[in-house]
């Protein structure tokens, strides 16, 4: 999953942009700018992982950015102008679209894009087994954090994946495939549908002898579970 930021001062270049990304789910838009300083405030509060930058802010050369951007952040310039190919690219941006973006140069552009990402994350020495795993599908790689980790839950023959910050992943994946993906004794199941963070547990709520409901750190949505697995949940954590 990429994280991005658009920087666009043309409200119908930023709806045109903003629609073509909603047919790549292996990109979220985390944030827009209209102008540089917007902007800079959003790099400055999330850094992004890609950002799509419109070289004509008003007045001011959208290529000022560039410098406050971190190393790893892939950049993709998105103008109606050829002049400044050559200086982007030799800035070390990652491609340069004109507009109008057409569908087919943006998702060229993202394949490219995901694909050099893989191939850093895969040399990546700093991530091991024992602090994540992962994910492919859809045609893209993404890399999983174990403290990112709140549940998963079987729905016939596919499994939920609910992370901490961002919506439940739909897997074809049955439970029985997370055994020797999630460690044991940090992710137990607790009856044939559910696995838990007991890490990430933070409040274990009995509604009725039929539904207890579990609160985990970070997040507002509560996970329902049955009798079985909130007996099963009340014998780990007294064996803690």
């Amino acid at each position: 999953m990429l994280e991005a930021l658009l920087v666009e001062d043309e409200p119908a270049a930023m709806r045109h942009l903003m629609a073509l990304l909603q047919q790549h789910p292996q990109v979220r838009v985390q944030a827009q700018a209209h102008c540089l300083e917007q902007a800079i405030a959003a790099v400055q509060a999330s850094p992004p992982d890609l950002v799509f930058l419109d070289l004509r802010l008003g007045s001011v050369h959208g290529s000022a950015l560039l410098s406050m951007l971190p190393e790893t952040c892939q950049v993709v310039i998105t103008t109606a102008y050829r002049d400044f190919a050559i200086q982007a690219f030799d800035a070390g941006v990652r491609d340069y679209l004109l507009k109008p973006i057409r569908p087919e140069r943006l998702s060229l552009c993202l394949e490219r894009l995901l694909a050099a990402r893989s191939d850093a994350d895969a040399n990546d020495p700093g991530f091991s087994d024992t602090e994540g795993f992962w994910l492919d599908r859809s045609g893209w790689r993404d890399q999983i954090r174990l403290d990112a980790v709140l549940w998963v839950v079987a729905m016939g023959k596919s499994s939920h994946l609910q992370l901490l910050d961002r919506d439940p992943l739909v897997l074809n994946r049955l439970l029985g495939e997370w055994d020797g993906v999630l460690p044991e004794d940090q992710f137990p199941r607790l009856d044939r549908s559910t696995i838990i963070s007991l890490a990430a547990l933070r409040t274990v709520k009995r509604v009725s002898r039929s539904l207890t409901l579990l609160l985990f750190h970070g997040f507002e949505q509560p996970l329902a579970i049955g009798p079985t697995a909130a007996r099963r949940l009340k014998e780990l954590l007294a064996n803690q």
